[in-house]
């Protein structure tokens, strides 16, 4: 059975532990790995234009962050302020690392195998490892914006949604 979270946020003055739901985010971000990969597969195939891996990255990395807004929003009903955003965000960088060194490894795995790096590893780490770095640093703070972007369009829609309510009863 689920655990669920009681929240309780109308209390003024009580501490509420909040959490992003990384496992989602997790899967989010995946999915969109996934999608963006068949998407640029198919582009490439019918016209003959080239994404990026980068854009692939950093599409999926807006889509599964705002998603995680949206959903942090619904969960506690308030946007996420400074503080939280920035601990979030990199909180789910260090997912986003995780799930990218894992398919960066078998990546190189596929190729040492077909043995198309005929240098070693050793010179695409030396050029990959800095460049990581700075992609993970943009990934950082594009996460906390959308993250908290995400909140607030869900907070939008709810009270648009509470006012269209409102007319009806009145």
């Amino acid at each position: 059975m689920p655990r669920r979270i009681e929240v309780r946020l109308r209390r003024p003055g009580a501490v509420v532990q909040k959490s992003v739901g990384l496992i989602r985010f997790a899967l989010v971000f995946t999915g969109y790995m996934i999608a963006m990969g068949i998407v640029s597969l198919a582009l490439e195939y019918f016209t003959g234009v080239s994404l990026s891996g980068t854009v692939n990255q950093i599409v999926s990395v807006m889509g599964a962050a705002t998603d995680a807004g949206q959903r942090f929003y619904k969960t506690y009903e308030v946007v996420p302020d400074a503080g939280f955003a920035w601990s979030a965000s990199f909180q789910m960088t260090l997912v986003e690392i995780a799930i990218s060194v894992v398919l960066g490894g078998l990546f190189i795995w596929a190729l040492v195998s077909e043995g198309e790096l005929a240098n070693g590893v050793g010179p695409l780490l030396t050029f990959l490892v800095p460049l990581m770095i700075f992609m993970f640093a943009i990934s950082w703070v594009l996460k906390r914006y959308m993250f908290v972007s995400g909140a607030r369009r869900a907070e939008k829609v709810q009270l648009k949604k509470q006012e269209k309510s409102r007319a009806v009863f009145e």
